[in-house]
């Protein structure tokens, strides 16, 4: 959310918090394991963050550990791990001055400066030497100019990006298809497999209106525009526009939003898609999280009244902490119903699992992959087909970011789609490949 204007600053105030006074402390009888973590440290070395981990069972809950854990934390990108033990070690030594700064700063590049500004006021009471006086200044600053916070502030980023995609229409390989009732029939070019280059324009608006520490309103606006070389493929414009209120109440965070997302195809209105989602999510410790996602939607098509459905559908997750990656599973359950009772054949039970794994590879490079398996489970005979549908989806996605600065960044990705199904005109695989440039604001 903040951006790089004080990146010379942060950089030196990361160093004097380094070598502090309590972080290079050595009581009496210090464990031989935790000194070796802070020689890592010291250099930055990458295995730092892989033995911090391997040592919290044992050692969470001592300030020392728990600050030379939170620098690795930081150091692999994990920022929210790093919260997490700083809070516990100021609540031990409440008096540590190099704790609550570097307890600030974290706040501040997660975004969360209600917090962030507490920590620094309350050092600001304090004496400090020069350097860390100048840096509580310079961070209480930096948080007066990006947002008044009574007013909110904006998170926002616009993306460039070109690729290959093998079959963006979702069509199939076979110019004919048969149908029970009309034998073989040959299908439109936008019905076909047509594979095309593309390029595409991304932007996203983002503003956020704290209450206070643990509350929020928020509210985001995005537009994608696809572009497609070849003919037979149509451009899209996706729009997306949401607001909701987030909160915690006691070890419960818990979010309700509202959103519409239109679709466009050729400049032509395709598809209105609306609803409400509300989430609950847990933490058990500092290195799992469970939550439930529960979602209700309408798909109103412009010229297509027979697929017109409403939706529901719940996730559950479970998101795994080790080491320095994250690991997700998903498991969700839906149901679409048709408005239109003769069009009941499109109405479908909807079964998945999913899985994402995020991991940070240098201090610059982060990767991460999805999967997705759905099973779709329609409820009525096909009128064309003569049989109720089928569909056994399958998505994956690899993808790597390499972050030149908080405002730009790099990013690549490689997914493969798979849609399996027993009437053959729903049929189809897809791969996609692009490359894009984000610029944050």
């Amino acid at each position: 959310m903040p951006n790089t204007g004080l990146k010379s600053q942060l950089c030196g105030g990361l160093m004097l918090l380094l070598l502090s006074p309590f972080a290079v402390a050595h009581p009496p009888g210090s464990d031989l394991s935790v000194d070796s973590l802070e020689r890592l440290l010291q250099k930055q070395d990458k295995v730092a963050w892989q033995l911090a981990a391997a040592l919290q069972a044992t050692h969470e809950g001592e300030p020392r550990f728990d600050y030379l854990y939170a620098l690795a934390a930081r150091q692999a990108g994990q920022l929210h791990q790093a919260v997490f033990a700083l809070e516990r070690a100021v609540q031990s030594v409440p008096q540590a001055a190099d704790l609550r700064i570097l307890l600030g700063v974290t706040y501040f590049e997660l975004g969360n400066l209600p917090a962030a500004e507490q920590e620094f006021l309350a050092l600001q009471q304090a004496r400090l030497p020069e350097r860390e006086t100048e840096l509580v200044q310079s961070y209480l600053s930096r948080i007066s100019k990006v947002r008044d916070p009574s007013q909110g502030y904006w998170q926002n980023w616009l993306q460039l990006s070109s690729g290959s995609d093998s079959n963006p229409n979702s069509g199939i390989d076979d110019e004919f298809v048969f149908v029970p009732l009309l034998g073989q029939v040959r299908l439109f070019a936008q019905n076909l497999e047509q594979r095309s280059s593309f390029q595409e324009v991304q932007a996203q608006l983002n503003y956020v209106l704290p209450r206070n520490q643990h509350s929020a309103f928020y509210a985001s606006a995005g537009w994608l525009n696809s572009n497609y070389r070849h003919d037979a493929v149509y451009s899209r414009s996706y729009l997306s526009v949401l607001a909701g209120y987030q909160s915690r109440w006691r070890s419960m965070q818990w979010s309700a939003e509202i959103f519409y997302r239109p679709v466009e195809l050729d400049s032509n209105s395709y598809l209105d898609y609306q609803g409400i989602k509300t989430a609950v999510s847990r933490d058990f410790g500092e290195s799992i999280s469970m939550g439930l996602d529960l979602t209700w939607a309408d798909f109103a098509y412009a010229n297509l009244p027979t697929l017109d459905k409403q939706q529901w559908l719940l996730e559950s997750w479970m998101a795994v902490q080790a080491g320095a990656a994250e690991h997700r599973l998903m498991l969700r359950y839906g149901q679409e119903s048709s408005d239109l009772q003769r069009s009941e054949f499109n109405s479908r039970d909807i079964r998945g699992v999913g899985y994402r794994w995020l991991q940070p590879l240098t201090a610059q490079w982060h990767s991460s992959l999805q999967l997705d398996y759905s099973m779709g489970d329609y409820q009525d005979i096909h009128p064309l087909f003569a049989a109720e549908r089928q569909d056994r989806y399958l998505r994956a996605e690899l993808e790597f970011t390499y972050t030149i600065s908080a405002q730009w960044r790099l990013l690549t990705s490689l997914s493969h789609l798979r849609n399996t199904s027993n009437l053959a005109l729903y049929q189809y695989r897809r791969n996609r490949a692009w490359v894009g440039v984000r610029y944050a604001f």
